[in-house]
């Protein structure tokens, strides 16, 4: 946990201060377009990787995806207002997006880096009351994501709790099944043949009618367990369709 952390954090600080950077040289604002473009392909191609790579392979896409994301939100806002950008709002979705991918500290870091960002900004102006009011609202509405990003994951592990249960559960009704197929069935069929061979043979009354009883109870007692994998039958091929 604590190298993802770093990881996570250290790539959101970089990403924001590379942007900071590029828009600190009047030179490179001609190409921030194009920049946006190219950073518009690596989050296709990312997404491309991610269906063509093995499962283990998606964790590091998610990361270049919030890291790519970062810089390309960065730039857009910047080069439409900055503070007073209507596509300001895109921050509050990252934040959320990273409090449900990353770590609450990884989101806590991107607020404080978000906020030490505009603040450096020359157009930035903390006495105009809408400047300081988006500023506000980032700290306002990190709690607010946090909790979202938990509920997200409490909710992923609840899931991930629920398909071990069911396979649990799958294991259990397979050994049941065997157990019946290969066990008790079997074991039912020799006990009804041996007495089916002896009760005729029987010359007590009595105990000819207690053998019959109990070749009676056996047979039920095969009926139902013929019946009761039929029915674990059923439910499974339910299950799977």
């Amino acid at each position: 946990m604590p190298t993802r952390f770093l990881i996570h954090t250290t790539l959101l600080i970089i990403s924001t201060a590379g942007v900071y950077f590029w828009l600190s040289f009047p030179g490179l604002s001609p190409y921030t377009l194009q920049l946006v473009a190219i950073l518009v392909l690596l989050y296709l191609g990312s997404h491309w990787l991610r269906t063509h790579k093995p499962k283990w392979f998606h964790r590091s896409t998610i990361t270049l995806d919030i890291t790519i994301l970062t810089s390309m939100i960065l730039l857009l806002i910047t080069e439409t207002g900055a503070l007073a950008s209507p596509l300001f709002f895109f921050c509050y979705f990252l934040l959320f997006g990273v409090a449900m991918l990353y770590e609450i500290e990884a989101t806590l870091v991107l607020t404080g880096v978000f906020i030490l960002y505009f603040l450096f900004l020359p157009t930035t102006n903390l006495g105009d009351l809408a400047h300081l009011s988006e500023l506000l609202a980032l700290v306002f509405i990190t709690p607010l994501a946090i909790f979202t990003g938990h509920q997200y994951e409490t909710s992923i592990e609840e899931k991930k709790a629920r398909m071990m249960l069911a396979k649990h559960l799958s294991n259990e009704e397979t050994d049941t099944l065997i157990f019946l197929s290969l066990n008790l069935k079997r074991t039912l069929l020799s006990a009804l043949d041996s007495l089916s061979l002896i009760i005729p043979q029987e010359k007590v009354k009595s105990v000819r009618t207690n053998l019959q009883t109990l070749y009676q109870d056996l047979k039920n007692l095969y009926r139902s367990a013929d019946e009761l994998q039929q029915t674990i039958d059923q439910e499974s091929d339910q299950r799977v369709s």
